[in-house]
């Protein structure tokens, strides 16, 4: 079966909601607007083990040092398989979110790709 979570910012929740409307199997989402990797390590692991994972969670956070430290622990805490870094129309902390899906051999899709509402969340 099938088992996929879409996790983070505003750009999650719109990115599953076009996941969702466009295929079958559905992907489940923990995503809430503004959301931090701060606030994101602050919620309970989902009991569902996930073969996938699609993370946008770069949006809201500040370019800091510990950025880095908080994306690991989330890679590494919610889904272990494979992660797609779903990769912010605001360029300033790609390097970053790079560096961790580059140690672990993930996916990164740029979501500069595609039509946007308001250059924050893809249509």
């Amino acid at each position: 079966m099938f088992a996929c979570l879409t996790l983070g910012d505003s750009t999650a929740v719109a990115s599953a909601s076009a996941i969702n409307a466009r295929y079958a199997l559905r992907s489940d989402v923990q995503a809430v607007e503004r959301m931090t990797t701060a606030r994101i390590l602050r919620w309970s692991r989902p009991a569902k083990a996930y073969g996938t994972g699609d993370y946008a969670i770069d949006s809201d956070d500040q370019a800091a040092p510990s950025l880095v430290r908080q994306l690991t622990e989330i890679r590494l805490g919610f889904c272990r398989k494979r992660i797609i870094w779903l990769l912010s129309y605001g360029r300033s902390r790609h390097s970053t979110v790079d560096a961790v899906a580059a140690r672990y051999g993930d996916e990164m899709l740029d979501l500069a790709r595609f039509r946007f509402y308001d250059r924050v969340r893809p249509a």
